[in-house]
């Protein structure tokens, strides 16, 4: 019987020790690259139940079932309510499943592809509904776009408290699924002649100076054996393999040596520019409006000195130019037209740089106001518009009256002066 690899996270601050099987961590891994891959920019986030025991302080992940989401508010992994009474649903079933049979629910984990290992307020939400348990984790799943993923756990304090600003370690998952099974050597089957006697195999001494080949009795008296009238020829000495090993001139040395300084020296002064808080932009629907949010607190946001923001409705186009006070709200609302909508920030930072996320809305299009409904409107646009030219006129008129009021008033005053004067 094969015996399963298990990684460790185990922190001194942690009050929880979690050891997770390395075939979960591949499933987790798959599940989250196929999200990954399922928009051109940043994907969909997705996640999952984590199953297995617990004993004292450790828990030991051994089986994953992924969550359902509909992503109704956007790419990232925000429950709705339809996803929250199937999530009820599912673990109510996975406790009648009979492959989970003596594991309990130990935690949950979810992938952020937007941003780092962190727990936003919808995720402590979760956490918190559906995983209350002080000893029951959650594992936060960052992709990378070289395939590499980096997770760290998030555990509750003796005080039931979460720190969710950062995971107490982070890891790395394996690159691929060697090495996962411990499997013991398979037993060779012994050769056999014809009469059933087992053959001996040849067994090879390696020498400095020769390498000879010790013969079984059979291969020695096929050698001695004359063939075809010839004598019998001895065997042969092999003569030992040449050293080929080739030395690495110390140009390519110096080569490969002043590159790395220069990565190194790039790195220093360009790493803080390379890491950019990313917009997280999502689309929420809402009696026919869309919501369009993005993270006002984003240090992109922050240091950001205009910004665009580009519909794509029904393949008509518009923009929107954004101030610096309306990219701090953090929300925009449009009136949709179709049920292909596509949504797309630009933002400018003060240091010349540029970055822009999209997203995009699917559903069901909006129903059309009846030809009554559309006359009617129009009716009132120009009952409006009238009303407007006309407050304007009476405006202008009482303007020029209060004008020729003013210049009466001054007349007498002076008139008045005269008089006083007198």
């Amino acid at each position: 019987m094969s015996d399963v690899k298990f990684g460790s996270w185990v922190v001194p601050e942690s009050p929880v020790d979690v050891e997770y099987s390395l075939i979960v961590i591949d499933e987790i891994r798959q599940v989250v690259a196929d999200g990954f891959q399922r928009l051109q920019r940043g994907g969909i986030e997705v996640g999952g139940v984590l199953y297995g025991t617990r004993q004292d302080r450790i828990v030991k992940v051994t089986a994953m079932r992924e969550i359902a989401c509909e992503h109704a508010r956007g790419p990232t992994f925000h429950l709705s309510d339809n996803d929250r009474a199937a999530l009820t649903a599912q673990l109510a079933r996975d406790k009648e499943d009979m492959r989970l049979e003596g594991l309990q629910v130990v935690g949950w984990f979810l992938s952020h592809t937007r941003s780092d290992v962190t727990l936003q307020q919808s995720d402590l939400d979760t956490y918190n509904a559906f995983f209350p348990a002080p000893w029951q984790v959650t594992m936060v799943v960052h992709p990378g776009r070289t395939g590499t993923m980096r997770a760290g756990f998030f555990v509750r304090e003796p005080d039931g408290s979460v720190k969710g600003e950062r995971s107490y370690q982070e890891f790395n998952f394996p690159d691929r699924m060697a090495g996962l099974l411990d499997r013991p050597p398979r037993e060779r089957r012994p050769a056999m002649d014809a009469a059933g006697e087992r053959i001996a195999t040849p067994r090879y001494t390696v020498r400095p100076e020769t390498v000879e080949t010790v013969e079984t009795p059979l291969e020695r008296a096929a050698y001695e054996a004359p063939m075809f009238g010839q004598p019998a020829q001895a065997v042969p000495q092999y003569a030992p393999y040449p050293n080929t090993r080739r030395k690495i001139p110390w140009a390519i040395i110096a080569v490969v040596a002043a590159a790395l300084v220069l990565a190194v020296v790039g790195l220093r002064f360009l790493g803080p520019q390379l890491h950019v808080e990313p917009l997280s932009l999502g689309v929420i629907e809402r009696d026919g409006q869309l919501q369009i949010n993005w993270n006002h607190a984003s240090q992109s946001i922050a240091g950001a000195t205009a910004g665009t923001l580009d519909i794509v409705d029904g393949g008509e186009k518009r923009s929107i130019p954004l101030t610096r006070s309306e990219l701090a709200q953090g929300s925009f609302t449009y009136m949709r037209r179709s049920g292909d909508v596509e949504v797309r920030l630009a933002v400018t930072t003060s240091g010349g740089g540029h970055m822009e996320e999209a997203s995009r809305f699917l559903g069901t299009p909006p129903e059309g106001a009846s030809a009554n409904e559309v006359d009617a409107m129009k009716v009132e646009r120009d009952a409006l518009q009238d009303e407007v030219t006309r407050l304007r006129a009476q405006s202008g008129q009482q303007a020029a009256r209060i004008q020729q009021l003013e210049r009466t008033l001054v007349i007498l005053q002076s008139r008045l002066g005269i008089t006083a004067g007198r």
